[in-house]
């Protein structure tokens, strides 16, 4: 089955190093999780600095977007996963991969990509690139996986749109400190 692949923009009104600060901040998950409806639990669980790279993990937890399955109630650690990133400041670039906390989800779904960040008139222009794909089905469901993938992404455009706005927030913080 092809991955589906798929690219969002957002603009902040700061310039780029002042982004990429932003982005690398360790204060940064505790401001998400404090103003983010979109997620029940953000937290950092690892963070390496190595020369001009730096890398971090966060386990973030979401709220679920279906509640039930059938008469089973879905609780959100079910869709927590692990989000693992490097950030290359010099190549203006964070590479990211969203890994499934849940035995289940992860045998069923891939997810990463790249963030990359360019100067459009002393503001920022980023770029999420990736690719979402569905796996492991059995035969039968496998005709299913492009409609899941497509739910997926929907919901996790509306988590990365409500990202930026936070974050927008969160650089505008910044700014007064």
């Amino acid at each position: 089955m092809p991955a589906m692949h798929f690219e969002l923009k957002h603009t902040f009104d700061a310039p780029v190093d002042a982004v990429l600060d932003g982005m690398s901040d360790p204060g940064f998950p505790d401001f998400m999780k404090a103003n983010m409806k979109s997620i029940t639990d953000m937290k950092s669980i690892e963070r390496n600095e190595d020369g001009g790279k730096l890398s971090w993990k966060l386990r973030v937890v979401p709220v679920p977007l279906i509640k039930k399955v059938g008469p089973r109630e879905v609780p959100p650690e079910a869709l927590a996963f692990v989000q693992e990133s490097t950030l290359d400041r010099a190549g203006r670039r964070l590479s990211f991969k969203n890994i499934a906390a849940h035995p289940r989800v992860l045998k069923h779904l891939e997810n990463g990509g790249s963030m990359s960040f360019r100067d459009v008139g002393g503001r920022t222009e980023r770029t999420i690139s990736g690719e979402l794909k569905v796996v492991n089905l059995p035969f039968f469901l496998r005709p299913l996986s492009g409609i899941a993938e497509s739910i997926i992404y929907s919901e996790a455009q509306k988590l990365l749109n409500e990202e930026a706005t936070v974050f927008s927030q969160f650089l505008k913080s910044r700014q007064q400190a």
